[in-house]
């Protein structure tokens, strides 16, 4: 028995002892970690350092990127309420409205929420301030 680099103990086998089977599973798991170190940004790479395994390292990931799954519910209920609440501000561009909705869309998607595209285009016509209420009323009878 020796002790690595995180003080945990590893039985150490000879090679020989090893099957094709266990070889090829291991073989996969460190394509699997280094594929994995080599996909996330720099600044989130110290959360999966020190795994040991491809797996502990998405669980790792998945918790540092969506959160338990309390909090993946807590972000699913705010986000339904920013998009029934959505509404132009004053002062903002047509452009920088659609942004803005875009990016509450996506994320909606990136967590499951799934809306019909017919029903985004009118919860963003019906979101546009009183100068655009006679062009959203030709396109939503259109």
């Amino acid at each position: 028995m020796e002790n690595n680099a995180l003080g945990r103990s590893l039985k150490l086998n000879p090679e020989t002892s090893y099957d094709e089977n266990v070889k090829r599973l291991f073989s996969l798991d460190v394509k699997a970690r280094v594929t994995i170190g080599n996909s996330i940004p720099y600044h989130m790479y110290h959360l999966v350092q020190n795994c040991e395994s491809a797996q502990e390292m998405m669980e790792t990931l998945t918790v540092g990127y969506e959160g338990v799954v309390e909090v993946q519910a807590t972000t699913i209920n705010n986000l339904n309420r920013r998009y029934e609440h959505f509404f132009a501000q004053q002062g903002d561009s047509l452009t920088q409205t659609f942004n803005r909705f875009n990016c509450l869309v996506n994320d909606m998607c990136r967590l499951g929420i799934v809306k019909y595209l017919s029903k985004l285009v009118m919860k963003f016509l019906e979101s546009l301030g009183k100068s655009w209420e006679e062009h959203a009323d030709v396109l939503k009878n259109s």
